[in-house]
C-alpha cells in the first residue's frame, strides 16, 4: 500500500493562510501531520484561529485527530492550540503526552517560550486493515537547538512510544525544535531511520525569519521525518515554498 504524507508546522495557526491552504490542497495527500493548529469555531475570528475547522473542510479527508497542547489568549479569550492529524484512513488514539509542562495557558513572551507546553501525538491509522502508527510532535523550544536534559528526556519519551508499536510500521514527524547531530536525535535514530538525514541546510522558510535577531535559523534543521525499517520510502522532498515560517515535507511511502 502506497501513501503520501505531508508534514508542516503551519505557523501560529496559519500566518500565510490562503497560500498555505492552496498548497496543501494541491498535494492531495493521504495523511497530513500539522503543528501549531488552533481550534475555535467563532466565524468572527481570523481564519488562522479556526485552522482545525478550515483544514478539515478544505482538505476533505474524513478522519481527524487533534491533540490539545495549550491555551493561547487572544483578545481576551482563550483558544486551544495543538497538533492535528488528518487522514484518509480511520484513526485510533493511542496517547497524547505532554513532555514536561502540562496543558495550561502559555505566557506568550519570548523568555517563557521554553516553558510552553509541548506534546507527542500518537494514533494508529487503519490502512485497509493494516496498522500504521503515526507520531506527530512539536518539541521543547529553546534559544538554540542543542541538547538539554529536558530535550533528552523528550527523546526518551518518544522512544517509549515508538516501542509500543512493536513490529508495526511507525511514521514519526514534526517540528522537534532540536537540530541533528545531538544526543536527543541520536536516541531516536537508534530506533528509526532519519529520512532527510544530512540532506538539508535548514527546514525554515528563511525569508520569514528575523536573521538579525536569530541568524541560526538559516542553518537549522529542526523539522524531521523518521520511519521504521519496514516502511519503504519511495520519495521525499522538502519544498522551498512560502506557506509558513517552516518548510513542508512531502514523503511517499509503501507499507509492508
Amino acid at each position: 500500500m502506497k501513501l503520501k504524507v505531508v508534514c508542516l508546522n503551519i505557523w501560529n495557526g496559519g500566518i500565510v493562510f490562503e497560500p498555505m491552504m492552496a498548497f496543501l490542497q494541491e498535494q492531495a495527500a493521504d495523511v497530513y501531520l500539522f503543528q501549531e493548529v488552533f481550534d475555535d469555531l467563532d466565524p468572527t475570528l481570523e481564519k488562522r484561529y479556526r485552522s482545525r475547522q478550515l483544514l478539515t473542510k478544505t482538505l476533505g479527508l474524513k478522519h481527524q485527530h487533534f491533540a490539545p497542547t495549550f491555551l493561547e489568549e487572544v483578545d481576551g479569550r482563550e483558544i486551544v492550540q495543538g497538533n492535528f492529524i488528518l487522514s484518509r484512513f480511520p484513526l485510533q488514539e493511542v496517547s497524547i503526552i505532554h513532555y514536561d509542562v502540562p496543558f495550561q495557558k502559555r505566557e506568550n513572551v519570548r523568555p517563557q517560550f521554553p516553558f510552553t507546553p509541548r506534546t507527542l501525538h500518537h494514533v494508529i491509522a487503519d490502512v485497509e486493515g493494516k496498522p500504521l502508527h503515526l507520531l506527530n510532535t512539536q518539541g521543547i523550544w529553546g534559544e538554540d537547538g542543542f541538547d538539554t536534559p529536558r530535550r533528552i528526556e523528550m527523546a526518551k519519551t518518544i522512544v517509549r512510544e515508538v516501542e509500543k508499536a512493536g513490529s508495526d510500521p511507525v511514521f514519526l514527524a514534526g517540528d522537534f525544535n532540536v537540530v541533528p547531530n545531538t544526543k536527543t536525535i541520536s536516541l531516536i535514530e537508534e530506533k528509526l531511520g532519519n529520512v532527510f538525514k544530512d540532506e538539508l541546510k535548514t527546514s525554515f522558510n528563511v525569508p520569514r525569519k528575523d536573521l538579525v535577531r536569530d541568524p541560526g535559523f538559516a542553518t537549522a534543521v529542526v523539522d524531521m521525518v523518521f520511519v521504521s525499517k519496514n516502511i519503504r520510502v519511495l520519495s521525499h522532498n522538502c519544498l522551498d515554498v512560502d506557506v509558513s515560517d517552516h518548510l513542508p515535507f512531502i514523503v511517499e511511502i509503501e507499507l509492508p
